[in-house]
């Protein structure tokens, strides 16, 4: 992948005028962006980066079968054999398992599809945790998610190598995307996977997908569109000038995350608010979609299980083409006031769906749907094509586009986005011009700004945080982080229920020792927190921390409600002169992506070993110290 200028060498001026240089001490930077629909990778080598950073090469070439298909992503799904070993990832997964289903034989595969809504469920994610494959059997999430990571790391490795000779895993300086609202258990998951995957520790950060996708923009310049009400017009003042506010909102597949950061010299950015979500985006249009296939082709007299059930199971793959045929579908679909509401759209649909309805009910589907009074022509089925109503198509976008909306008002009430000007969109679903309509209504008085290819904003924005990781200088804490100790007992001032006597004195214990409020500005690369503590007992080698989160600023007790336990702090204090004297100062720095911890002995100054494990079960949570 030879390209002039070899890779290393004094900075240049970039498109912008800004001088830039790669900080990621490796030849390029490659980025996974492990989506919950589809997945992809993207790469930069430094000497690219540095004249332009936004020049990130995307891989276009994905393996179907016996043929290549062109698409910027592939989907996230993980096909493996009746042993658990790898047999495909992505459209060649589906394909193969269309073809096996077909012979039936799907008992022999296990099957996996959007499976990363693991890491949005529940507060505390083990390291064991189980999940179940399209027919409910578990098997180790860890290893699920490592197997999809190691498919894409080697695809991209292979990628490389055809380009060029001699470059190795350790040339690569490797960058991991996730949600803004992962909590630090599933950060953690993540790299764990990650590592299994053979991505060297030392070699791997972990970037927020709004933070890469606002990354990306803020290089992207100028901006390719921006709307003001309902004009779009050439700006003549960057949206990226210094003190500007503007709200992230990254719509994806699952998911909408939103966030607001403001520009506090070229190129850093401060985060404002800590990252927000909703759970409704591009996957509430094909489920509204799917919603309609079933309302025209489920009938109340069926006793055993629908047609579109039958439909699903027995003609899998036609039933795949068919959402992957909607998918273009609905990303040309025109926003409202272009065009007539009724005129009609046609989708293809697949005969298997027309011919499994006439076996379980013995109608002719298309005589049947002109039964359903609602629809009443605005339905009909011409040959292999349902021709729908555009106005019926429209409203399949009204839930997830209400949901959207109803979520960005919410954040415009926060303090923290006062003088906000601008709502920069980006994610798949961004694409949506019924989606832009929806924001640029609701918000007049705000620039609407929508990057060149907005679904690629993370991907390419990850690349640049690779090479740059601290473009972003400050965050906000989204909750409040504490450890549990023992405290002195006073009468007056801690509960009665919270005494106890450890080796003949009394303590009050569950104290919630505050290391960060909620709300908190965190500083990257600085220490928010340092306080000192002692064993409990003067044998003790290690000190272990059992570590809490509160939703409260100031949370008195770790059993107060809010909070939650989210695994352990473990500090090496090996030498045992000075017995329970033995002070140990410990400092934690949360303003990056991951939580890192500092442990200093007091008597010999040593940086001692120190951990967390966010990834513990709540049955190994220990006595703190």
């Amino acid at each position: 992948m030879g390209t002039e200028g070899g890779y290393g060498g004094m900075a240049t001026k970039g498109r912008n005028g800004r001088e830039k240089k790669s900080k990621s001490g490796k030849v390029l930077v490659a980025a996974i962006n492990f989506g919950t629909t589809f997945s992809g990778y993207a790469f930069s080598f430094n000497h690219d980066y540095e004249i332009d950073p936004t020049k990130v090469t995307i891989n276009q070439v994905w393996k179907t079968g016996s043929f290549t298909r062109i698409s910027l992503k592939t989907p996230t799904i993980l096909l493996l054999d009746n042993k658990k070993h790898f047999v495909a990832f992505g459209y060649e997964a589906e394909e193969r398992y269309s073809e096996i289903v077909a012979e039936e034989g799907q008992n022999d595969y296990y099957y996996y599809r959007r499976f990363k809504m693991l890491l949005y469920k529940g507060d505390h994610l083990t390291r064991d945790v189980m999940i179940g494959d399209d027919k409910g059997r578990l098997m180790s999430a860890l290893q699920v998610f490592s197997i999809s990571i190691e498919y894409l790391r080697k695809h991209l490795e292979e990628t490389l190598n055809k380009r060029m000779d001699g470059l190795v895993t350790d040339d690569i300086r490797w960058v991991l995307t996730v949600p803004a609202i992962s909590n630090d258990g599933a950060k953690q998951f993540m790299r764990e996977a990650a590592e299994k995957a053979g991505i060297a520790k030392e070699s791997l950060i972990i970037a927020l997908e709004p933070e890469a996708a606002s990354l990306f923009c803020m290089y992207l310049l100028p901006v390719d569109k921006i709307h003001g009400g309902s004009e779009t017009k050439t700006p003549t003042i960057s949206p990226f000038t210094k003190g500007t506010r503007y709200m992230v909102v990254y719509v994806g597949g699952r998911t909408v995350d939103i966030i607001i950061h403001e520009v506090v010299e070229d190129s850093k950015l401060k985060e404002l608010n800590y990252a927000s979500v909703g759970t409704c985006s591009g996957a509430g249009v094909d489920a509204a979609f799917e919603k309609f296939l079933r309302s025209i082709v489920d009938t109340d007299t069926q006793k055993d299980k629908s047609v579109f059930d039958k439909f699903m199971q027995e003609a899998k793959e036609d039933w795949v083409e068919l959402f992957r045929a909607f998918e273009t579908k609905k990303r040309g679909i025109k926003g409202k006031g272009v065009g007539d509401e009724r005129s009609k759209e046609t989708i293809k649909v697949p005969p298997s769906l027309a011919e499994i309805f006439k076996d379980v009910t013995g109608k002719n589907l298309k005589d049947y749907i002109k039964t359903k009074k609602k629809y009443d022509d605005k339905v009909t089925l011409v040959g292999n094509t349902v021709r729908v109503e555009t106005g019926i198509f429209r409203s399949w976008f009204d839930e997830s586009c209400n949901n959207i909306v109803k979520h960005v008002k919410e954040i415009f009430k926060q303090k923290a986005s006062k003088n906000t000007s601008s709502i920069l969109l980006v994610g798949g679903f961004s694409e949506s011009p019924l989606l832009q309509d929806a924001i640029r209504t609701n918000f007049p008085d705000k620039r609407l700004i929508i990057p060149e290819e907005a679904g690629l904003a993370v991907l390419k924005g990850a690349v640049i945080f690779g090479h740059n990781p601290v473009t972003i200088v400050s965050r906000i804490a989204r909750c409040s982080y504490g450890i549990l100790v023992y405290r002195d007992f006073q009468n007056g001032v801690h509960p009665a229920n919270k005494k106890v006597t450890i080796d003949g004195k009394i303590k009050c214990k569950d104290v919630f020792d505050v290391h960060v409020k909620k709300g908190q500005e965190l500083v990257v690369g600085e220490a928010q927190s340092k306080q000192r503590y002692t064993p409990l007992e003067a044998d003790q080698i290690s000190l272990v921390f059992d570590v809490y989160t509160s939703t409260d600023e100031e949370p008195l007790y770790v059993t107060d409600v809010g909070c939650t336990y989210v695994g352990q702090l473990e500090v090496d204090v090996p030498d045992l002169s000075g017995g329970k004297d033995r002070g140990v100062f410990v400092q934690i720095i949360f303003g990056g992506t991951e939580v890192v911890v500092e442990a200093r002995e007091e008597k010999t100054n040593k940086l001692t070993k120190a951990k967390f494990d966010f990834l513990m079960s709540d049955e190994n949570a220990s006595d703190s110290c």
